[in-house]
């Protein structure tokens, strides 16, 4: 099983890549500076306690992992 601290890594340095992303997509939509910075940080912390969440219940879940 996972530790916390290696799930909360995963999911931080995953958030700063799907971030980014979401930032320049809503620059490039809105025209705006201010609001794609809303959209990307509001996304972000959302998403970063989603994926925690996600990670965390799956690594209660044995199905396709193989014992040694």
């Amino acid at each position: 099983m996972e530790q916390h601290r290696r799930s909360m890594a995963k999911a931080a340095t995953y958030r700063v890549f799907a971030t980014s992303l979401v930032f320049i997509l809503a620059f490039l939509y809105t025209g705006s500076f201010g609001n794609a910075a809303k959209i990307g940080v509001s996304a972000a912390i959302a998403k970063t306690a989603l994926y925690y969440v996600w990670e965390r219940l799956w690594s209660h879940i044995t199905w396709g992992l193989e014992t040694q």
